[in-house]
């Protein structure tokens, strides 16, 4: 009876942990639009004041897949240095998952009256049966202004590739733990 029970406490544990694991965020999504800056000269703007007509655009991937086509919801944010929580979220039409980016750095990568590339990192969430984990990123906003001229408003292009966050080596101690406990019921069967 002892034995039976060692057995089942294992595969209990090793059941346990895997469905309580969630799922780090994967892939890339893109989006475009149109913004509003603080300032009509691109290359004197600091802050995006306002968005309009912003949906996900060409073939999202890994997590985001199935989400083309999906309006998305712009909030202010400033650079350099600027934060927003979230920058961005969108209901996707087909599943019912929110998914939102909170912005936590950028930097200017380049910036004139002809183009603006700003680079930075956030978090982003993806509430919904899929149960994720809330997984950094890298993100890309650049705006092209051909011929430098002031504009009211502005094109842009957004892109987001998350990387997958590591468990830290709990799955191969769970995995360790449960060999750990079959081995022993083994070596205990052999001795009685």
């Amino acid at each position: 009876m002892k034995i039976k029970w060692l057995i089942l406490t294992g595969a209990v544990a090793l059941s346990a942990f895997t469905t309580a694991q969630a799922t780090p965020i994967t892939g890339e999504v893109d989006m475009s639009g149109t913004v509003t800056l603080n300032n009509i000269f691109l290359g004197s703007a600091s802050a995006a004041t306002a968005f309009s007509a912003v949906t996900v655009g060409g073939i999202p991937t890994g997590s985001f897949v199935g989400t083309a086509g999906d309006s998305v919801t712009w909030h202010a944010f400033s650079w350099p240095g600027g934060s927003a929580s979230p920058l961005w979220s969108y209901t996707d039409v087909g599943t019912g998952d929110t998914y939102s980016f909170a912005l936590s750095t950028d930097s200017i990568v380049s910036q004139s009256n002809t183009f603006l590339n700003l680079l930075g990192a956030g978090t982003l969430s993806i509430s919904g049966p899929g149960g994720y984990t809330p997984t950094t990123g890298t993100w890309s906003f650049t705006i092209s202004n051909p011929d430098g001229s002031s504009h009211a408003n502005f094109a842009f292009t957004f892109a987001n590739s998350q990387t997958s966050v590591p468990d830290g080596g709990s799955t191969a101690a769970m995995l360790g733990l449960a060999l750990s406990a079959i081995g022993l019921v083994v070596r205990k069967a052999r001795c009685s």
